[in-house]
C-alpha cells in the first residue's frame, strides 16, 4: 500500500533532519548550511505525510474522514510544520533531537496497525462539523507540543539539580525559554480546546437537538480544557513552580488522549 510506505519515507526524512542537527550542534560548522539541509528534510517529510494521509482518505466529499491512522497522521504532519516554523524563526535548536525522533515513531508504527485501527471513526457531513473536528485535532496538536515542552523541562529542571550536564541536556534551550513555549502552546491549547467544545456542542444541538454533555469524550474534554485553564490563571497569578506545571500540562495531555482516543480503544476492546 503506497500510504504504508510514504509513511515510512516521512519517518526517515525525519530521523536524518535530527541526525543534522546532532551534527551541527557538535561541530558548530556553519548553522545556515545545516538549517537548509533540515528544513529540507522536514519538508520531505511533512509532503509524504500529507499525501500518505490524503491517500487513505483523509478529506471525504462532505468534510474529513477520521480514524486513528489519518488523526496520527495529521498530528505529526502539524506538529512538523511548528517545528519548521520554529527553525525559520528561531534557527537550529537542540528540541529537534526530541521532537523529531517522536514524530518519527508514530510514522514507523502507523504501517503496522491491524485493519481495525484503520476503520472509520468520524466522518464529516457539514461545515460545522469539519470546523470541530479540525478545532479538536488542532488543539490536539498544540497541548503535543506543551507536553513536549513538559518533558524537556522536568529532564532538564533534574539534571540541574543533580548536576549531570550531558551533551544532551546542553542542547536544550534555556530553562527559561522552555518555560515560556510551554505556555505559550498551552494558552493556544486552552482556546482551540474551548472552540472544539462549544462547536461540538454546537454541532450536537444542530443535527440531534440534543447536547451530549455528559458523554465520556465531553466530559474528559472539558476536565481537560478546566486544568489547562487554572493553569493558566496561576500562570499569570505566578504562583505555581515551573516543575508542577509541567506534571499538570502532563496530566491534561493524558485526559485529552483518553477523551479522543482511549475510549475508541475501550469500546474495539469490548465489542
Amino acid at each position: 500500500m503506497i500510504a504504508n510506505l510514504l509513511f515510512i519515507i516521512a519517518g526517515i526524512f525525519s530521523l536524518v533532519a535530527a541526525g543534522f542537527i546532532l551534527v551541527a550542534l557538535k561541530t558548530q560548522e556553519s548553522e545556515i548550511k545545516f538549517q537548509k539541509r533540515i528544513s529540507i528534510c522536514v519538508s520531505l517529510s511533512i509532503f509524504s505525510t500529507l499525501v500518505a494521509i490524503l491517500e487513505l482518505g483523509f478529506i471525504g466529499t462532505t468534510g474529513l474522514v477520521l480514524n486513528l491512522t489519518t488523526v496520527a497522521g495529521f498530528t505529526t504532519l502539524l506538529v512538523q510544520n511548528l517545528y519548521l516554523l520554529g527553525i525559520w524563526q528561531q534557527g537550529i535548536r537542540g528540541l529537534g533531537l526530541f521532537l523529531l525522533p517522536l514524530t518519527a515513531l508514530p510514522l514507523f508504527i502507523l504501517p503496522f496497525l491491524p485493519p481495525e485501527h484503520r476503520d472509520q471513526w468520524v466522518a464529516a457531513h457539514s461545515f460545522l462539523q469539519t470546523g470541530h473536528l479540525l478545532l479538536s485535532v488542532l488543539g490536539y496538536v498544540m497541548l503535543t507540543m506543551a507536553a513536549i515542552y513538559a518533558c524537556m523541562q522536568l529532564l532538564l529542571d533534574r539534571a540541574l539539580k543533580k548536576k549531570q550536564l550531558g551533551f544532551f541536556v546542553r542542547a536544550m534551550p534555556p530553562l527559561m525559554d522552555i518555560s515560556n513555549y510551554l505556555f505559550s502552546h498551552v494558552r493556544w491549547a486552552t482556546w482551540l480546546i474551548a472552540l472544539s467544545i462549544i462547536t461540538g456542542l454546537a454541532w450536537q444541538w444542530v443535527e440531534m437537538q440534543h447536547f451530549a454533555l455528559f458523554s465520556h469524550k465531553v466530559m474528559l474534554a472539558i476536565f481537560a480544557w478546566v486544568m489547562l485553564f487554572t493553569l493558566n490563571y496561576m500562570r499569570k497569578k505566578a504562583a505555581w513552580h515551573h516543575q508542577r506545571a509541567s506534571k499538570m500540562v502532563l496530566f491534561a495531555y493524558a485526559t485529552l488522549m483518553l477523551a479522543y482516543f482511549g475510549v475508541k480503544f475501550i469500546h474495539q476492546m469490548l465489542s
